[in-house]
């Protein structure tokens, strides 16, 4: 599957491995088969601080792996609405589609996520 020491830290929420790993010069943009970076898979799970700290290390928040999901899509779609958040306040696009035409937001009405809906339907009233 492609899953490195870091996608395993981040996965799991371990923000202490995933700052060592950085330190000692880990790849932030090293992907798995699918294309899934760290950002991706913290996103994925939620992790807010590892989503933070990945981003200080110059992770792409607009990287869009296999079938076109990026890590704004992956927190949208879990309900992860403080990484969406943070996602937008660091440049992430909502205008992005997977391969099927799915956006951020189209996946979160799609799984009922209120509160990410409502995040990203006010980030696109500001004109952000």
């Amino acid at each position: 599957n492609g899953l490195n020491a870091l996608h395993l830290a981040s996965k799991e929420g371990h923000l202490n491995i995933v700052t060592e790993l950085l330190s000692r010069g880990a790849n932030v943009e090293a992907a798995t088969k699918k294309g899934n970076t760290a950002l991706h898979i913290a996103s994925l799970a939620g992790h807010e601080d590892i989503v933070k700290k990945l981003v200080e290390h110059g992770a792409q928040v607009n990287l869009q792996a296999q079938a076109g999901f990026t890590p704004l899509y992956m927190a949208s779609q879990e309900g992860h609405a403080e990484v969406v958040k943070f996602l937008l306040a660091n440049g992430a696009n909502q205008g992005l589609s997977t391969e099927d035409g799915f956006t951020p937001l189209a996946v979160a009405l799609q799984q009922g996520h209120d509160k990410v809906v409502s995040v990203l339907l006010e980030h696109d009233a500001k004109g952000k």
